[in-house]
């Protein structure tokens, strides 16, 4: 009898042992879609802004658009996917869909971040069923408008329309036939048609792989052993967030303030305030305190904002448990419309996307640090150092030139962060400077890191970067989005800021500073130096 207790006892641990493997060859399986889909997006690109810098996302949604795996990719795109999903889905009709079928959108005020990224989107179907999307992200160097400036990134005053080429929720294919009419008029509208044709291409080609490759895992387990797992990975996730959670005292409320240098029309610093406040097991973020929307086009859309307060979240939680809806689920997150972190349409949010999401994880850094002291990191650069440079190549031909630039990293505690590397809401390559030249009538004079930029402390912050870029064609438009040029990446617990970025145009005879948002003409032989930020220190240095 006791031999018999013992061989159920180590059956049914061997049962559970293999369980919990085909629970994480499953698991993995899904992440490894996500990857491969990327991966395909990345190699069939036609520009250097996703081929190189790999500025894009790709991720796997259930069939009510709520997250089941992601790539690493870049956290601005994939907290915001699943909105940009919903609304998609919303637009076009649940029952308006059919099998084949791919979406396309840009809009930031369905979902989406700003224009320059575009979400294709396609439903998988599988035993005539929708199962979930396969989705992805790009940022294309340019979507229009003619009229308007290279980049789709002006600074200053403007408007949605003014920013580029809106695309509402659009079926892109028609059971599997392209929709020809829109995609022409489309690339009509925008610069460099070839680039923006081959990049859409790549992702129509990657969310095919991506609904293959998810068939190839529902046969082999079945759709409901992949959905069970799916469900029990969610659980898990969401518990782990509860664990953190339950961490902070009932009723604690943890506030935080930090500001946006100015929207590039007036030089008023602009606020963001979240208040944290912990009720049971949900974390209630309350972003209402935020300061109006602004004329200049550094509005976020709520989708940016849910985001970057979500990243702070999975930067917290061990990594051991899946990025997916359960890890969020217990976030509560409140904005106030006609705000800096949820505007009302059409206000301007090219900036939005990429300057004022890393000041709302600021914010969230901000906050956490008084919750977890030992596990939140000082202000790292802050900003993505947005240049674009766009115009006639010396063979006539129109080109536009778009990179995010690295700066440095917040310490931590027993943390010496690397020099020179992009955070936080960016995750992108920089463009090297023998592509950068081959590809454009582009020259770099100088790519170094700026010494003693870090901010110093008991571990100090890590250096930003100096890059200087000379224009070798007649004339083109330089814009410029940028931001810590006034408020300086702050320090922890004792530890020093960093040092503010720069922006200078050197012309022939004199090198003026430019404003942190600015857009204008600039002209052969000129040359554009960005000094980035400096990373913020932490503790009193002994």
């Amino acid at each position: 009898m006791v031999k018999l207790i013992i061989c159920f006892i180590l059956y049914f641990l061997i049962m559970l042992k293999m369980n919990l493997l085909e629970t994480q060859i499953i698991n993995q399986a899904l992440i490894a879609v996500a990857i491969e889909t990327g991966i395909v997006l990345q190699r069939s690109a036609f520009s250097l802004n996703i081929r190189d810098r790999l500025d894009f996302s790709s991720a796997i949604l259930d069939s009510k658009c709520r997250l089941i795996a992601q790539a690493e990719h870049i956290p601005v795109h994939l907290g915001a996917m699943p909105e940009s999903v919903k609304g998609i889905v919303s637009y076009i009709g649940f029952d308006n869909m059919l099998k084949g079928d791919i979406y396309i959108a840009n809009n930031p005020y369905l979902g989406g971040s700003h224009l320059p990224d575009i979400t294709v989107v396609k439903p998988i179907f599988y035993q005539q069923q929708l199962v979930g999307y396969i989705a992805n992200r790009c940022h294309h160097a340019d979507v229009g408008p003619i009229h308007g400036v290279p980049g789709s990134m002006p600074g200053g005053k403007y408007q949605l329309h003014d920013e580029g080429y809106v695309i509402d929720p659009t079926i892109l294919e028609r059971e599997g036939k392209l929709n020809q009419e829109w995609f022409e008029n489309f690339l009509s509208n925008v610069r460099v048609p070839r680039e923006r044709k081959g990049d859409i291409q790549a992702q129509l080609a990657s969310t095919k792989i991506g609904e293959k490759k998810y068939h190839s895992i529902l046969s082999k387990y079945s759709l409901k052993r992949v959905q069970a797992i799916i469900d029990f990975l969610n659980v898990r996730s969401k518990r782990a967030a509860v664990e953190l959670i339950t961490k902070i005292p009932e009723s604690c409320t943890v506030k935080y303030t930090d500001y946006m240098d100015d929207d590039g029309v007036t030089d008023k610093p602009i606020a963001i305030t979240a208040e944290v406040t912990r009720k049971g097991e949900e974390l209630i973020v309350d972003y209402s305190k935020t300061d109006p929307q602004v004329e200049g086009n550094i509005n976020a859309p709520r989708a940016v904002t849910l985001s970057a307060t979500y990243y702070i979240l999975r930067c917290l939680v061990s990594r051991d448990y899946t990025t997916n809806y359960g890890l969020y689920e217990p976030l509560k997150i409140l904005t106030k419309k006609g705000t800096l972190v949820d505007p009302i349409a059409p206000a301007g949010v090219a900036a939005g996307n990429v300057e004022t999401s890393q000041r709302i994880t600021d914010v969230m850094l901000g906050v956490f640090s008084q919750l977890f002291p030992d596990d939140v990191p000082a202000g790292s650069s802050g900003t993505m150092n947005n240049i674009i440079i766009g115009g006639l190549s010396l063979t006539g031909d129109e080109f536009t030139y778009y990179e995010t630039i690295a700066g440095g990293i917040g310490a931590g505690k027993n943390y010496h962060p690397p020099n020179a590397t992009h955070s936080h809401m960016t995750n992108t390559r920089n463009t090297s400077i023998e592509v950068l030249e081959r590809y454009y009538p582009l020259r770099v004079l100088e790519y170094s890191i700026l010494p003693d930029s870090g901010g110093s402390g008991k571990w100090s912050g890590s250096n930003g970067i100096r890059r200087s870029i000379q224009l070798l064609t007649e004339e083109s438009i330089l814009s410029i989005q940028s931001e810590r040029r006034k408020y300086a990446p702050f320090g922890l617990f004792g530890g020093n800021p960093g040092t503010k970025g720069k922006n200078f145009l050197k012309t022939d005879n004199r090198q003026d500073i430019l404003p942190s948002k600015v857009t204008r003409k600039i002209k052969k032989g000129d040359t554009v130096i960005i000094e980035t930020p400096g990373g913020g220190g932490y503790g009193v240095k002994s």
